[in-house]
């Protein structure tokens, strides 16, 4: 007798009969082959696997899986991480002009300002002196415009136009004296009254300083910049839009122990690195 190859056997059918125990009757019955159960398996897992995908690919599920990410959601990274970067270079130059700023109007001299620098750069490495022919240059330039009325007066000339607010409704005990070192105006606070922007700008600086106590500083339109010092408390940060009028800093609400507190409001205008006698555009 020979023995069945191993394709025979696959190839052998078996009954399946479903059995009625208490009918004791054959309710159902076929034939299945051993091919049969593993097409069927294989088919089986195929359509499974598909399914699920379909699930994975077009369906937001694929998300929840660890290690797996979509096409779009890797595009949406790559989009943020290049925008984040931007934003991040963006705010430590700004906090790099703010640190400037802030040491100018402390009378730090440039070079102390809290600017950090490149690992590669090396301040030996390079010679920022004056030169003698840009000496004599500048000299003979300064020369010329200091008597120059009519180039003075076309770079205030727009101020004109510009409705300015009073900062406080103190009246000025010291008046503006440049020469003297003093580059603004005094006035006298009343207790508890508000220090209003002089105009639309964006705040440069809102600070504790030493010698002046609080001091917040606003750029405004046509290179103007305002300096308001000896505030009791600011109500502005950096970086933040006011509109003229808008109360950015109290003055002493006379409940203040610390003497060594000046009772006003020191007020600067600064136009092209120029101080200006605030009398002249604002009707103290």
């Amino acid at each position: 007798m020979k023995k069945k190859g191993f394709g025979s056997k696959l190839l052998r059918k078996y009954r399946l009969t479903i059995h009625n125990e208490n009918k004791l009757e054959n309710v159902l019955g076929f034939y299945i082959s051993p091919l049969w159960v593993i097409l069927s398996l294989f088919f089986s897992f195929l359509l499974v696997a598909g399914v699920l995908y379909l699930i994975v690919v077009f369906t937001p599920v694929g998300n929840l899986l660890p290690g797996y990410m979509s096409e779009d959601t890797k595009e949406k990274l790559i989009s943020n991480n290049i925008r984040i970067d931007s934003l991040t270079r963006e705010v430590e130059k700004q906090d790099r002009y703010i640190a400037n700023i802030s040491a100018i109007l402390r009378g730090d001299t440039i070079g102390s300002a809290a600017m950090p620098l490149p690992e590669t750069f090396h301040a030996d490495s390079i010679n920022i002196g004056r030169s003698e022919l840009e000496g004599t240059f500048i000299n003979g330039w300064e020369e010329r415009e200091k008597h120059n009325l009519i180039s003075q007066a076309t770079t205030v000339a727009s101020l004109y136009e510009l409705n300015l607010f009073r900062p406080t409704q103190g009246e000025v005990i010291t008046p503006f004296d440049a020469e003297g070192g003093h580059f603004g105006v005094d006035i006298a606070e009343l207790p508890g009254e508000s220090v209003l922007a002089i105009h639309d700008g964006t705040v440069v600086m809102s600070d504790y300083t030493a010698n002046d106590g609080y001091t917040i500083v606003i750029q405004h339109r046509e290179n103007l910049i305002s300096v308001y010092r000896n505030c009791h408390r600011l109500l502005k940060s950096v970086g933040e839009k006011v509109i003229g009028g808008e109360a950015i800093g109290i003055l002493n609400d006379g409940n203040d122990d610390n003497a060594s507190k000046k009772a006003y409001l020191h007020f600067e205008l600064w136009h092209r690195g120029k101080p200006l006698d605030p009398n002249i555009y604002i009707a103290f």
